[in-house]
């Protein structure tokens, strides 16, 4: 099954589930190194004073076996984190409500951010969810009544599954998603849909708004067509 599939009516993709399986999501933009952003990054935290109180630095192994400092502004009783460095900003929710609730925050973050560092295009800008949907009980089976597996079982049964995790890209459109799955073992099981909105071409920060909105139409309908009826009752908190 393709990761973005089916047909969604109006209601359909308007609901809103107050149970939702969403562990955190994030909002990236990545552009041209600035090397004035961590020096300077006491501008960009004047505008969030009070709504990210919490202050940090973190280090990171970059690709070249190189490290970069990672600039943190947290608001811990809100679960709310933006990073910043050199090369991206990110915003991360680990307690989501709604997407309009979040979009508000990443376009006047965003916002915020590029103008005070002079930026004007981006060389990626992606949108990433992270479900853990607690299965029904601990038999394998039972992840059938919840969500409906990229994978058919029919070489090996998936009553005899202890764990798998599974990676896919594709086109979606004038952008890309990656689909990420995996069950866990433990004495919980837990089934992870993780699922990447992104495109890696140049873009103005003048298209961050829209291509918000394409991703999570993107995402949206990927979970949607993850996940069966019988999961939207829970999510429904019903």
């Amino acid at each position: 099954m393709p990761p973005a599939t089916g047909h969604f009516t109006e209601d359909e993709l308007k609901e809103v589930f107050p149970a939702n399986p969403i562990r955190e999501v994030d909002f990236e933009i990545r552009f041209t190194t600035r090397l004035r952003v961590q020096p300077e990054a006491w501008r960009f935290q004047e505008t969030l004073v009070p709504d990210y109180p919490e202050v940090g630095m973190e280090s990171i192994l970059l690709p070249n076996g190189t490290t970069a400092n990672v600039t943190l502004f947290q608001n811990l009783g809100r679960a709310r984190l933006i990073k910043v460095s050199p090369e991206n900003m990110a915003l991360a929710f680990s307690a989501y409500a709604n997407f309009e609730e979040f979009k508000d925050e990443v376009l006047r973050r965003t916002g915020e951010f590029c103008r005070i560092f002079d930026i004007t295009s981006l060389t990626r800008v992606g949108l990433r969810y992270v479900n853990e949907i607690q299965l029904p009980s601990q038999d394998t089976e039972s992840l059938r009544s919840y969500v409906k597996p990229i994978v058919e079982f029919d070489r090996i049964p998936l009553e005899t599954v202890q764990q798998f995790a599974l990676q896919m890209s594709a086109s979606a459109g004038s952008h890309m998603i990656l689909v990420r799955t995996a069950l866990l073992p433990g004495p919980l099981r837990f089934y992870i849909l993780d699922i990447d909105a992104y495109t890696e071409t140049i873009q103005p920060t003048t298209k961050i708004a829209t291509l918000l909105d394409e991703f999570h139409d993107t995402a949206q309908k990927a979970f949607l067509s993850h996940v069966t009826e019988e999961y939207k009752k829970v999510m429904r908190a019903k």
